[in-house]
């Protein structure tokens, strides 16, 4: 029989064609991902799907949350394959959150010790900052009149000027409020202006400004029951971050960093 078959050429070609034709569906199917419905699922989908609606599934119901699993699971991948993860900055945050939080667990809740030390280690951060109090009259373009408008508020008369959408009158502003709002240009000037006479025009991000400081506080630090909150929270911080920095030394060698001088 072998003999047969060595001699004849047309059945050696048939024989090897199939052997070949089997091997190749034989690695095809190897090489394919198994996206798999599982029986346990689809019962859990089916009840999650009647919890939902408050009726049972019936069959059409049925075929479309396992279509709809299928479906998704195979878009999940793919989206993975095409690396989505590392060129999409929405879906590369929600990973990298969800990693944290794998990582950190939930932080246990501080006791009173932790928080008293924390605090008194961290004390430059707990105060209440610089503020000044000061009245403006404001000008969307620098006035013609500059120099008139200046003399009219120092001898007491009213000006009418521009609409300003916080009003004439701002009360214990804190610096880094008026540093956002005006600029630091505007906020330096205000700290040499204490002699309770107007001056101006003053120009700011917003426009020009005659402006009469009325009074100012100096930077004062917060008791810890006032900074209670804030302590709890950077406390909470810190400990997340440091389980994270934890976790990446754990790492060892897996990762080489490579930090570039940007010279």
């Amino acid at each position: 029989m072998l003999k047969k078959f060595l001699r004849d050429p047309l059945l050696m070609f048939v024989v090897l064609g199939a052997v070949v034709f089997a091997l190749y569906y034989s690695v095809e199917d190897a090489s394919q991902e198994v996206v798999e419905l599982s029986e346990i699922n689809r019962k859990v989908f089916a009840e999650q799907f009647e919890m939902l609606t408050g009726r049972v599934a019936t069959a059409e119901d049925r075929e479309k949350i396992e279509s709809d699993y299928i479906q998704e699971e195979v878009l999940f991948r793919e989206a993975i394959k095409a690396g989505m993860y590392l060129t999409d900055p929405e879906v590369r945050s929600k990973l990298i959150e969800e990693m944290r939080y794998q990582v950190t667990g939930a932080i246990p809740e501080p006791e009173e010790t932790e928080l008293v030390a924390y605090y008194l280690e961290h004390i430059d951060r707990y105060f209440v900052e610089a503020t000044y109090s000061f009245r403006h009259v404001y000008f969307e373009q620098l006035p013609e009149n500059a120099d008139a408008i200046l003399a009219q508020l120092q001898v007491g008369e009213e000006v009418a000027g521009d609409e300003f959408w916080r009003g004439r009158v701002l009360p214990n502003y804190g610096i880094s409020m008026i540093r956002g709002m005006f600029g630091k240009a505007f906020l330096d000037e205000l700290g040499t202006h204490m002699d309770g006479q107007w001056y101006g025009p003053e120009e700011s991000l917003l426009g020009w400004h005659y402006v009469l400081v009325t009074g100012a506080t100096e930077r004062s630090p917060l008791t810890f029951d006032e900074a209670r909150m804030q302590v709890t929270n950077d406390y909470t911080v810190d400990k997340l971050q440091q389980s994270v920095e934890d976790y990446i030394d754990g790492l060892g060698d897996e990762y080489k960093i490579i930090r570039h001088s940007g010279e």
